[in-house]
């Protein structure tokens, strides 16, 4: 296996609000409005319904709730959140196909069906947007609401229950990837596809939804990689010490076979330790391995 010195330089999150203009980014395409209750979005933890003839549909959900959290899988090539923009709204963390953006969804005054964020560009094909709730606020708001009011999507459409994960190499944009908490990207050619994600924070997790018997979890595993949890269908199975020295890249610290046929979740969680010898408690991940 090839070793690899990988930089340990992570940018800062900047902390934004991508507001773009609806006709511009109709220029791009067709653009498909998908309302906050359509069944290609998926909800977790609690959310509040708001009525109102402000919003899109005459409808919005909102919360507050930390780790609550929806997601919409899709296909085409860009995506905008529309929600709504008020002093007491906060952060939320929106990754699109494992890429982490934080969002201050703060503005001085109330704003209905606001572009909270946007993406352009995107291959033609199934993507995955999340939004998790941090309950955090940001330096002027009073409170840390989250509003999802609709989606429109340019060249594509709304994917009702979602991307399972086939036979193969996943990499860890594959919109079979749910990520919760925050996971930093990091380039590099060592690593399978050119990219990986990393966490340190104690209960961020990546989970994937994949139809085999079998599946590899591969890594890079360094002096300052930490302890992870592994959980397949929901139950803890163990709990890895990821440490490695010297480094490598492409190891495979889990792998489970002999799964029964069909749809199967694995999730790898981070937990912030690490052993006596580790100088951190970065959990990475590259890729995954499904086997048939």
């Amino acid at each position: 296996m090839m070793r690899n010195r990988i930089s340990r330089t992570f940018p800062l999150l900047s902390l934004l609000i991508a507001f773009v203009a609806s006709p511009a980014f109709a220029q791009g395409g067709s653009v498909t409005r998908i309302e906050q209750n359509d069944p290609s979005i998926t909800y977790s933890g609690n959310w509040y319904s708001n009525a109102s003839s402000l919003h899109s549909g005459g409808d919005a959900t909102l919360t507050n709730a930390r780790g609550a959290m929806a997601t919409i899988t899709f296909t085409g090539t860009g995506i905008t959140w529309i929600g709504v923009s008020d002093p007491w709204s906060g952060l939320a963390n929106v990754y699109i196909d494992g890429r982490l953006q934080v969002i201050d969804s703060y503005s001085d005054t109330g704003r209905y069906q606001q572009p909270l964020f946007a993406v352009r560009g995107l291959a033609s094909g199934p993507h995955k947007l999340s939004i998790e709730i941090t309950h955090e606020r940001g330096p002027h708001t009073d409170g840390s609401w989250i509003w999802i009011d609709a989606f429109d999507i340019e060249n594509g459409s709304g994917v009702p229950g979602g991307v399972t994960a086939a036979a193969g190499r996943i990499e860890e944009n594959h919109p079979a990837l749910i990520y919760t908490g925050r996971w930093y990207s990091n380039a590099n050619p060592a690593y399978s596809g050119g990219n990986t994600v990393l966490a340190t924070d104690a209960g961020a997790r990546v989970s994937i939804t994949f139809n085999g018997t079998g599946i590899a979890w591969i890594a890079y595993r360094d002096e300052w990689s930490g302890f992870a949890r592994i959980y397949v269908d929901g139950e803890l199975k163990t709990t890895i010490d990821t440490y490695l020295s010297p480094s490598q890249v492409q190891v495979v610290p889990y792998r489970v076979d002999g799964l029964s046929s069909g749809a199967h979740t694995l999730t790898i969680e981070a937990t912030g330790t690490h052993n006596e010898s580790s100088k951190g408690s970065w959990v990475w991940l590259d890729a995954f391995d499904v086997f048939k």
